[in-house]
């Protein structure tokens, strides 16, 4: 076998090599490019919020019209209206007014006439329960809307607890009732109460100033129980003691009580009050502020016991 040659064994692969570094490369076609999972996303949620607001304003411009047409629906529209007022005679056919016994209801009907006639949408709850109050003998007033043409009024009127009498400068003293609240109330006509008599009290101080002084009578007659039966007047000028007009048998005293134990008081003086009698029968005027004794204020000895 003839022996290849050193050039014919490197001949082939030197070729080979030159052929593998002058080859040309071939051409890579770019893969397509994925995007970051979620980004879509972000960009829609993006999106809705700039759009958002303009979305809101859109909103509440319709819902301000719509508003405007249902108002102006609920003031034309007449089925909305309420009734004229027949006069104060009698109570309009489309309200209802409860609770009314003492207070006037023409004083009532005098605050609400203004609004007969027109829509049950503009009526001022707020507006007439506070004129409401200031009617005599209305303690509290409820108003309600009755859609689509009806008012319902209630009355919660006040009660009285006593007279008061109201002395006025230069003229006869006024009586009047009281409730427990120090609100003076005109006296009803054709009705009779059997209650105490309040001195001591002006009608030109301050409510809160009168309360006190009645708390201060209903304290002593609902402290002495029956025997309130036997105080015709009481005098509440110094709340911290009470004078009080009380029937002795025939006879009519004055007992200062002052603020405290009044029935263990009042039960000790009437009995002892026939030994006081006999040893002082012109005296009319005793002081009880002290438990274990009874004084006379006509300025002899006081009795004791």
């Amino acid at each position: 076998m003839a022996r290849r040659s050193v050039s014919e064994e490197l001949e082939y692969p030197l070729l080979e090599q030159v052929e593998m570094e002058t080859a040309p490369e071939p051409v890579r076609r770019p893969k397509n490019i994925r995007q970051p999972a979620g980004t879509a996303r972000r960009r829609t949620i993006n999106l809705f919020y700039w759009a958002l607001p303009f979305l809101a304003l859109a909103a509440a411009f319709l819902l301000t019209i719509a508003f405007h047409r249902v108002e102006a629906w609920l003031i034309n529209d007449p089925r909305f209206h309420l009734p004229p007022a027949a006069g104060y005679g009698k109570d309009p056919a489309n309200l209802q007014m409860d609770g009314v016994r003492r207070s006037s209801k023409a004083a009532i009907l005098r605050v609400l006439e203004q609004d007969f006639g027109r829509s049950l949408y503009l009526f001022p709850v707020a507006e007439r329960r506070r004129q409401l109050l200031a009617v005599d003998w209305v303690r509290e007033a409820t108003v309600s809307r009755r859609w689509p043409d009806r008012l319902a009024v209630l009355i919660q009127e006040r009660e009285p607890v006593a007279f008061v009498q109201i002395n006025r400068q230069g003229n006869a003293p006024q009586f009047h009732l009281i409730d427990a609240e120090g609100v003076l109330l005109p006296l009803p006509r054709g009705e009779r109460f059997n209650f105490a008599v309040l001195t001591g009290i002006s009608a030109s101080e301050p409510e809160a100033s009168r309360k006190v002084r009645v708390q201060a009578a209903m304290t002593l007659l609902g402290g002495i129980g029956p025997l309130s039966a036997r105080i015709s007047e009481i005098d509440v000028r110094d709340p911290g003691n009470l004078k009080a007009a009380l029937q002795v048998d025939r006879d009519m005293v004055t007992v200062l009580l002052g603020n405290r134990n009044f029935r263990a008081r009042i039960e000790k003086f009437l009995a002892h009050y026939q030994e006081i009698h006999q040893r002082r029968p012109g005296a009319r005027t005793f002081d009880l502020q002290i438990d274990d004794r009874i004084t006379s204020l006509e300025g002899a000895d006081g009795g004791e016991s």
